[in-house]
């Protein structure tokens, strides 16, 4: 028996593991995925209900692989990880209040809560070293991924935490999963814009800030950016 559960922010870890612990196989699925398979069948309505059923026929008619459990590193990995990006936005958004306030009492206040939150990023940070130092396979994952220029340690956590399948998939799959790979719209001899859509939404925004440092730094990846630019291409897209 096989079970197919949709990806719900994370509401989903409590069946997932006690699914794992009962030895039970589940696959794990984007919701938008069900949906579009629901349109298509011409299921428009939308109850928790009919969810479940739409649910039952996405499996037996798609056929999807089991999810391969994660390890209990892996699992707190990607709780640092989460956390730490949420942090990264809170103070991102306290910065920019800041530099609205003109109260004196409350832009000390505002000082002091970007301060915990550095402090907390920190230590998320010396969490997130410690976690991967200790695990062979994250250590050995992280030693490859950062020895790559434009890598630092912050994208290889991000890799290791939202990409567990990284090393079990090839370049085409990878790009997929991280929302990356350009998709064909061509009917007839009309050869309609590539575009990139769907994917893991945090991989792809992380990936961009590593790729804006390897365009700089990384003289292969650099020289290939400058191509794609010489050939008229907007600068997000090389």
């Amino acid at each position: 028996m096989q079970l197919i559960c949709e990806a719900s922010g994370g509401y989903e870890q409590a069946l997932l593991e006690s699914l794992e612990q009962n030895n039970l196989a589940v696959t794990l699925v984007q919701a938008i995925r069900v949906r579009q398979y629901a349109r298509a069948a011409g299921i428009l309505a939308k109850t928790d209900t009919l969810d479940a059923k739409v649910l039952a026929a996405f499996g037996a008619a798609m056929q999807p692989k089991p999810t391969p459990p994660l390890s209990a590193e892996q699992k707190r990995l990607r709780q640092y990880e989460a956390q730490r990006r949420h942090l990264s936005k809170v103070l991102l958004a306290e910065q920019n209040r800041l530099a609205q306030v003109s109260c004196a009492e409350l832009r000390s206040l505002s000082r002091s809560l970007i301060s915990k939150i550095k402090k907390q990023i920190d230590t998320l940070d010396a969490g997130v070293a410690h976690l991967i130092a200790q695990d062979q396979v994250l250590c050995l994952k992280a030693q490859k991924l950062t020895a790559i220029t434009g890598v630092g340690a912050r994208t290889a956590a991000l890799l290791l935490a939202q990409m567990p399948e990284l090393g079990q998939l090839n370049r085409g799959e990878a790009a997929a999963l991280a929302g990356l790979a350009p998709f064909n719209h061509d009917s007839g001899s009309i050869r309609g814009k590539r575009a990139i859509f769907g994917g893991r939404p945090a991989l792809r925004s992380g990936l961009y800030m590593a790729a804006l440092s390897a365009a700089r730094y990384n003289p292969i990846l650099s020289s290939f950016y400058q191509r794609l630019r010489a050939k008229g291409k907007p600068h997000k897209l090389a």
